[in-house]
């Protein structure tokens, strides 16, 4: 026999559903929804140069053509939803620091380690300079032969 939920104050959860449950599922909120679908479309209008990897609800990822060392694609940025916050990777960074010389400081805040951004809230503005930083990466790979 299955025990039902129980909430912190020990009454029975109800199960959600729709949208939003399908949201929160995997965001801890509707802000991490918002996030995810916000950054994701920085990534969609370069489908065409790379592959998606995957694509389903708080883990987007896209690689190019080219094989790396371990026979894999390259992996070339995503964005992926936690809990507490949603991270936009772009891993071309990591190989053009010079990339990044030209970022405003509010978006350099945003940086963790040298190829990811971490987010919490919707900032517009920092999501127009991370999405035109996208098509210099985008654009540095093609120059590099890396896109295959």
């Amino acid at each position: 026999m299955a025990i039902p939920k129980l909430s912190p104050a020990g009454e029975k959860t109800k199960k959600r559903t729709g949208a939003a449950a399908d949201a929160r599922s995997y965001t801890g909120s509707a802000q991490g929804a918002a996030l995810f679908v916000t950054l994701r479309k920085l990534l969609r209008p370069h489908e065409a140069a790379l592959v998606v990897v995957t694509d389903r609800p708080g883990d987007y990822e896209l690689a190019t053509r080219t094989l790396g060392a371990n026979g894999k694609p390259l992996f070339f940025g995503g964005v992926r939803t936690s809990r507490s916050h949603t991270t936009f990777y772009l891993a071309a960074l990591a190989g053009s620091p010079e990339l990044l010389e030209s970022i405003s400081e509010p978006l350099r805040r945003r940086l963790e380690g040298n190829a990811s951004f971490v987010f919490k809230t919707l900032e517009p503005g920092l999501f127009e300079e991370l999405s035109a930083l996208t098509a210099r990466c985008l654009e540095a790979w093609k120059t590099a032969g890396k896109l295959g």
